[in-house]
C-alpha cells in the first residue's frame, strides 16, 4: 500500500540521524491512518550510517548528503515522505530499466495503482510531477546513485497516461524496435484536441485520444491533410451500448479534424500477430512503411516484441523488485495463490 497524494506540496527534507525505534514507530502507525496502511517494512531515511537497521517494521536507508530543496512532502505534522522526483531516484537501483520507465510513467500520468480500492487504481486530476521537475531534481543531485538510471528512463517515460494499460500500450507502440517496440512517433497522451460536436450543431468541443501518433509533415489521406493517428484502448468501461455510442461519436469527430483512429481491445493487445498487423495498417495510413528486413532480422525483432510484452505483464505496479525477480528467475506478477496482485480493473480489462 502507498500514500496517495492528489496535489502534494513540496517542502525541504530534514533527514534525521536516527530512525524511530520499534515502539515509537508502532505508536506512530496506530495514531496516523495513512501510515497504518503502508506496506511493511517502512523505509526511513537516516543521515548516520552507523544507525542503519532492518526489521519487519522498519528498514533504514542511508543518505550521505542533504537532499535538494523541496525533496519532501508533509503527510502530517512531523512526518514527511520523499517527493515523487526523489522516489524514482531512491528506487532506481532495485528496478529494471523497464520498471523504472513504467514507474516514471505513473508519476507523470493521472493514475496511481491502489489495490485496496475497488477499481484497483486512483484517478488523479493531473500528474503529480513533470519532466521538467524531474530533470531539475536530477540536476540538483548531480551524480548520486540512481540519477543516471532515472535520467535515461525519463527519455522513454509516458506523459499524461490515464491508466497502466495505456502506459504499456504506448510503450509497445513507441519504444524503438531494438527495445521490442514498434518505433512509432508518440506525440501525446490524453492531450485535448478541439473538435466539432456533431450532435450539437458542430459547436467546439474537446476530445482526448489515449495515444496520439504523429503523422509526417505534408501527410495526406483521401485528399486531405492527415494530422496523425489516434489509438484508443478499449477496456471494460467501453462495453455498454451507451459507451459504444460515445465511442462512435468520438471516432467521427476525430475523423472530421483529420485523424485516423484505431481501437485496441484486451484480446487484441495480447495477440502479437494482430498487433503486428495493426501497426502495419497504422504505418500505411501515416505514410511511414516499415523498413525491409531479412527473414532472420524480422524473426529477431518479433522475438524482442514478444519479450517486451511479457516483461510489461510482469510489472504489477506494486512490487518494484524486477532485479531481484530476475536474479531468482521468478515471475512476480501474481500472489502465491495465483491471483493478480493488482485487480484487473486497474488495467481497464474485463
Amino acid at each position: 500500500m502507498r500514500l496517495i497524494l492528489e496535489d502534494p506540496q513540496r517542502c525541504d527534507a530534514y533527514v534525521p540521524s536516527l530512525a524511530p525505534n520499534e515502539d515509537e514507530l508502532a505508536a506512530l502507525l496506530v495514531s496516523i491512518d495513512p501510515l497504518a496502511q503502508l506496506t511493511r517494512p517502512i523505509e526511513v531515511l537516516v543521515s548516520d550510517r552507523g544507525t542503519r537497521r532492518r526489521s519487519k517494521l522498519v528498514k533504514t536507508r542511508f543518505v550521505a548528503e542533504p537532499l535538494p530543496s523541496h525533496s519532501a512532502i508533509p503527510v502530517v505534522p512531523g512526518v514527511l515522505c520523499v517527493a515523487p522526483e526523489h522516489l524514482a531516484v531512491q528506487l532506481a537501483p532495485q528496478l529494471t530499466e523497464l520498471e523504472l520507465i513504467v514507474l516514471l510513467s505513473e508519476l507523470l500520468g493521472t493514475y496511481a495503482i491502489a489495490p485496496g480500492l475497488e477499481e484497483g487504481m486512483y484517478q488523479r486530476s493531473r500528474p503529480i510531477t513533470t519532466r521538467e521537475s524531474m530533470a531539475a531534481h536530477l540536476g540538483a543531485l548531480r551524480l548520486r546513485a540512481g540519477t543516471a538510471g532515472v535520467r535515461g528512463a525519463l527519455r522513454h517515460a509516458c506523459v499524461g497516461s490515464g491508466s497502466p494499460r495505456e502506459t504499456k500500450l504506448s510503450l509497445r507502440l513507441g519504444l524503438k524496435p531494438a527495445r521490442g517496440g514498434y518505433g512509432l512517433d508518440v506525440l501525446s497522451m490524453n492531450e485535448p484536441l478541439e473538435v466539432g460536436r456533431i450532435h450539437n450543431r458542430m459547436r467546439a468541443g474537446v476530445r482526448k485520444p489515449d495515444i496520439l501518433l504523429r503523422a509526417p509533415a505534408q501527410a495526406m489521406r483521401n485528399g486531405r491533410p492527415l494530422l496523425g493517428a489516434a489509438v484508443e484502448y478499449d477496456g471494460k468501461d467501453h462495453a455498454s451500448e451507451e459507451a459504444h455510442a460515445r465511442d462512435a461519436e468520438r471516432h467521427n469527430e476525430l475523423t472530421a479534424i483529420g485523424l485516423v483512429e484505431y481501437i485496441v481491445t484486451k484480446r487484441q493487445y495480447r495477440d502479437l500477430a494482430y498487433m503486428d498487423g495493426l501497426v502495419d495498417l497504422i504505418r500505411r495510413d501515416l505514410g511511414t512503411p516499415a523498413k525491409r528486413l531479412t527473414r532472420a532480422e524480422a524473426t529477431r525483432l518479433r522475438r524482442l516484441r514478444q519479450r517486451l510484452y511479457e516483461e510489461l505483464e510482469r510489472i504489477d505496479g506494486v512490487r518494484w523488485n524486477g532485479r531481484e525477480r530476475r536474479r531468482a528467475g521468478q515471475d512476480g506478477s501474481r500472489r502465491d495463490d495465483g491471483r493478480d496482485i493488482v485487480p484487473v480493473e486497474a488495467y481497464c480489462l474485463d
